[in-house]
């Protein structure tokens, strides 16, 4: 899946920037997770590029600066927690820098690296601060009592949903309701998706500011809502009513794609995301908002993919929260297991959208075309 970076101490102080959408004027086909590499201590944070153009898979970055003794540690929890093998120890040298890298690679790959990174392309980080860019002086010993998974999305990945849509009415004219209720819900409990809501939202926002402003009768705004599907706009199906429905469909097309959604789902409720305490939450009151992980379309350059770009001009003024954050603490092997449970089920969930974005039409794996 994602750059493995991690610090085992805090890395140096940066300009904050905020958090917003990419721009959207060559769409991206496909946001890829790439492999992690072994950086030099201090070397700091890829910003996300929130960008759709085509790029090879760009070096992760796994960072841990100093305390080599706590990631020894840490590497060793995580050999308990059934996370790392043993079988990486050999080839590290002895190095638990080394080690960590090599488990953690070996860990993606075996949670769906490959097929995520068809669509996806998204930082896992593991570190002991949320403020990504402050050292601390805290001695090494205490840096394992909170440690944090979080997940930061390098670039956007990009999906068009009207094909599929247009699929789905022929069924039923709630099925297509409630196939975005099931993939964008899914998804949306643990990344951060930019769809037509958001935009919808961002053309409220802008009505709100120029209310009362003479000349506000003659700004031209898009109209996203002429993009917007009356199907989109009805309600779902419940799982009740939609099993005949489905049942009784001669598409195997439709199944596939229903069927996927249902799968994706129930993965994705598998697990619960976890809390973050009051304290935690106000090391980022300096943050904007998530970059989103997934930008949601009807079709190609519409109203809602022009909204996104707009937004996207701002989104990196202000470092952006993450999208997900997984803390735990680094000394109990209990905690750590349960940890990478979740980020586990991260990786399902986004192996199954993989999936289903592929099966989508007008959306090929590895790319939108």
């Amino acid at each position: 899946m994602p750059r493995l970076a991690n610090r085992i101490l805090p890395a140096a102080r940066r300009t904050p920037r905020v958090t917003e959408r990419p721009a959207a004027s060559t769409p991206r086909r496909s946001a890829r997770l790439a492999p992690s590499a072994l950086m030099p201590p201090g070397a700091g944070f890829t910003i996300p590029k929130l960008e759709f153009v085509d790029r090879k898979p760009v070096p992760a970055e796994y960072r841990i600066i100093q305390g080599e003794r706590a990631a020894a540690q840490l590497a060793l929890n995580l050999m308990e927690a059934g996370v790392l093998s043993g079988e990486d120890w050999g080839s590290s040298q002895g190095d638990p820098l080394t080690f960590l890298h090599q488990g953690l690679e070996r860990w993606l790959d075996s949670n769906g690296r490959e097929q995520i990174r068809q669509q996806f392309f998204a930082d896992v980080v593991l570190s002991t601060s949320l403020d990504r860019f402050s050292y601390r002086s805290e001695p090494c010993e205490e840096n394992l009592a909170t440690v944090f998974l979080t997940i930061e999305p390098d670039s956007a990945g990009y999906v068009v949903l009207g094909a599929t849509l247009g699929l789905l009415d022929q069924v039923h004219p709630r099925l297509s309701a409630t196939f975005l209720h099931l993939f964008l819900g899914a998804l949306n409990r643990w990344i951060r998706v930019y769809d037509y809501r958001d935009a919808l939202d961002r053309l409220d926002r802008i009505r709100e500011w120029y209310e009362g402003d003479p000349e506000a009768e003659q700004m031209e705004l898009p109209n996203v809502d002429a993009d917007v599907p009356e199907s989109a706009r009805r309600r779902p199906l419940g799982s009740r009513a939609l099993e005949p429905v489905l049942d009784g469909c001669r598409s195997r097309q439709v199944q596939a794609l229903v069927r996927k959604a249902q799968e994706l789902e129930r993965a994705s409720r598998s697990a619960e995301r976890p809390l973050v305490s009051d304290e935690q939450r106000e090391s980022l009151m300096d943050c904007g908002e998530p970059v989103p992980a997934l930008v949601a379309v009807f079709e190609e350059r519409d109203a809602i993919e022009g909204a996104f770009d707009e937004e996207a001009q701002r989104m990196l003024e202000v470092t952006p929260e993450p999208n997900l954050i997984i803390p735990f603490e680094g000394k109990r092997v209990a905690s750590v297991a349960s940890a990478f449970d979740c980020l586990a089920t991260l990786c399902r969930t986004l192996t199954l959208a993989s999936e289903l974005i592929s099966l989508m039409p007008g959306n090929r794996r590895g790319g939108n075309e």
